[in-house]
């Protein structure tokens, strides 16, 4: 039994730092969405702004 709450013990490890990092990921998009329009485009790659653009951060707003 001490086996799977060593186990449980790890994931939940994963899954709270997983967290934190949405967490801070999420302060620096809405951040990000206070730009001016047409920043986003001078500072980051397509890949990158395909990503933002799945959290409603757009180069072109």
């Amino acid at each position: 039994m001490n086996k799977w709450t060593n186990a449980a013990k790890k994931r939940r490890a994963v899954i709270d730092a997983a967290s934190v990092k949405a967490a801070d990921l999420e302060i620096i998009v809405s951040a990000l969405r206070e730009l001016p329009p047409g920043q986003l485009k001078k500072v980051f790659t397509d890949p990158v702004l395909a990503v933002l653009e799945k959290y409603q951060v757009t180069a072109d707003e």
